[in-house]
């Protein structure tokens, strides 16, 4: 005697047990999704300050500098230095300074801010995080001791 499909059916075969199939795998990647963050956590980005020699920043310029895992910008001018985040506060977008027009402009949603960090145009919120910037001797330092 030949046994035929019918007699072994696929796990599949019905709606309802692909259905539930389906639900148990959606359910198993969340589960694995929200406790990656637990098990496994992501490196901590490094913590502390940002120091740089003076002379590589010099009045009038600006330089790029990554402060605890995220882009930043240091500026400096006639009366010292500031630093701001490059984070936007509208969606967490990467700003981007403009040099001709001495703005930080946000290309996911059109948001300005000015040199200043505040918001001028846009959907913005509030304005871009400054980070504590000083000049100590020959070197600049970007952030808390």
């Amino acid at each position: 005697m030949t046994q035929t499909a019918t007699e072994f059916p696929s796990k599949l075969q019905t709606r309802r047990a692909f259905i539930q199939t389906m639900l148990g795998l959606v359910a198993a990647g969340w589960a694995g999704w929200a406790t990656q963050g637990v098990l496994f956590p992501a490196p901590r980005a490094q913590t502390g300050q940002v120091k740089f020699a003076l002379a590589e920043l010099p009045i009038g310029a600006v330089k790029a500098i990554t402060y605890e895992g995220k882009p930043a910008l240091v500026l400096r001018d006639k009366e010292g230095v500031v630093a701001f985040s490059l984070v936007c506060t509208h969606q967490g977008c990467i700003v981007q300074w403009r040099e001709g027009k001495q703005e930080f402009y946000c290309p996911c949603h059109d948001g300005y801010f000015d040199r200043n960090g505040d918001v001028v145009a846009g959907p913005p919120p509030m304005p871009l995080e400054q980070i504590q910037a000083k000049i100590i001797g020959d070197e600049i330092v970007i952030g808390e001791a």
